[in-house]
């Protein structure tokens, strides 16, 4: 008679912790490894093309192909995540996408960090 309840109680109890473990990690929508953080307000081209002739960067340049709908201003501390299979050797150069964006873009390497 004791065991049956001991069993429920042991079950319930561990039920409660697996339901404490998922909720204290959420997955990340990047996966593990590449989940970034924009760290200051930077331009981001839609094509590695685009990107490098924003260099150097200058506020005339940057105004003109903000106009012309190729460089979106990406803001300080938006999470995104790395496509590490980008297809371009520059390692100055990062391709990144919001989590539930259908963009890409590339920005400087040196305006991504690891996310907290």
């Amino acid at each position: 008679m004791k065991q049956p309840f001991i069993a429920a109680v042991v079950a319930a109890l561990a039920g409660l912790a697996a339901n404490h473990a998922a909720l204290a990690a959420p997955a990340s929508p990047c996966g593990k490894d590449d989940a970034l953080q924009i760290r200051g307000d930077t331009p981001g081209a839609i094509s590695y093309d685009i990107y490098s002739q924003l260099r150097p960067l200058t506020a005339h340049r940057l105004a003109l192909f903000q106009d012309a709908g190729t460089v979106r201003r990406l803001p300080d501390g938006l999470d995104v995540c790395e496509i590490a299979d980008d297809g371009v050797a520059d390692p100055s150069a990062v391709l990144v996408h919001e989590p539930h964006g259908k963009m890409a873009w590339w920005v400087s390497a040196a305006n991504v960090e690891g996310a907290d």
